[in-house]
């Protein structure tokens, strides 16, 4: 039996000038969620994945140490973002 490849990375781009995060994430579930924290756990933004490509507004972002998590049914996938390091 053939298995592709899991689906547990996350693409991640940062548009300074829009103020806009997009990840890549193809949910496995219909009710897959992100959370947007502050490094040390505040969630700053929370909502529904929008496969294949969601963002994220940063207007109101003022941290830049942040952490993407993904929910997605029995999976998540957790990602560090550096604001500073964006392009």
């Amino acid at each position: 039996m053939e298995h592709g490849p899991t689906k547990t990375e996350l693409r991640i781009r940062v548009d300074m000038l829009e103020r806009l995060l997009m990840f890549d994430y193809e949910p496995g579930s219909e009710d897959a969620l992100f959370d947007l924290c502050t490094s040390d756990g505040q969630i700053l933004k929370t909502g529904e994945v929008q496969g294949p490509v969601t963002r994220i507004r940063l207007t109101d972002i003022h941290d830049n140490e942040l952490v993407l998590m993904v929910l997605d049914g029995d999976r998540s996938v957790i990602h560090p973002v550096n604001l500073r390091k964006a392009v």
